[in-house]
């Protein structure tokens, strides 16, 4: 193996190795908050505003891919580095198609997840588990009702607890009681429509330039595949 092809291995091989201790980084962050971690929750809990499920996908997906990354360049291994190339494109490819569309489709995006969000509310008082959905939601993104609390009507005294998410309503809270004077002034619908104005443009800039980061390690992951292959067969005669 040729000095270049031998800094293509290690140069996957790290970077791979760095990736998938940041992968197992980001399933335990989801792991301790779906557990409840007393200390992960008071350190995240104003700032996590995505399920800790979506944290566990993500670094599962991320562990795997650099799995194969990782073992099929230390190993000189061709078809574990092609599996990793084949991965990595599929990732380019979803990475891509999010930024375009994030950038193209940015208004009617922002409309479908304020209907969600109405609907889950809307549907809240006839099925629990909108509720629920609902409820996490308030608690979340520190909002209330779709448009503010006087959704619930203004004569309501009793509201769900996770309307007074935020730290100031939940330090007056009597009795366990959340009244509309102490609820969120946020509206979900509007919170929700605020988020993806201030985050679409970002998360659609990030998911292109790491694209094009990945191209660059798709290319030396084949490259590598290529040398390895050639070295098998050379290696036969």
């Amino acid at each position: 193996m040729g000095c270049g092809t031998s800094f293509v291995k290690y140069v996957l091989f790290f970077f791979n190795l760095v990736v998938a201790l940041g992968g197992l980084a980001i399933v335990g962050i989801g792991v301790a908050v779906l557990l409840q971690w007393s200390v992960m929750v008071t350190e995240l809990k104003h700032y996590l505003t995505v399920a800790p499920w979506v944290f566990i996908i993500i670094g599962a997906v991320m562990f795997v891919i650099a799995f194969f990354g990782c073992c099929g360049a230390i190993r000189e291994s061709h078809c574990m580095v092609v599996t990793y190339a084949i991965f990595l494109l599929v990732v380019i490819i979803v990475q891509v198609v999010l930024g375009v569309l994030l950038f193209t489709y940015s208004d009617s995006i922002k409309t479908s997840l304020v209907k969600v969000v109405d609907s889950t509310y809307d549907k809240r008082s006839t099925d629990t588990a909108y509720a629920t959905i609902f409820n996490n939601i308030q608690q979340q993104l520190v909002c209330c009702g779709k448009y503010g609390a006087a959704d619930y009507g203004i004569g309501t005294l009793n509201l769900d607890k996770s309307c007074c998410s935020n730290p100031g309503a939940v330090s007056k809270l009597i009795g366990g009681q959340c009244t509309i004077a102490d609820a969120n002034d946020v509206g979900c619908s509007t919170r929700v429509a605020d988020l993806y104005e201030k985050w679409n443009k970002t998360i659609a800039g990030v998911a292109i330039g790491v694209a094009c980061v990945e191209v660059v390690g798709a290319l030396f992951a084949l490259c590598l595949a290529n040398s390895i292959r050639n070295m098998d067969r050379r290696s036969r005669y």
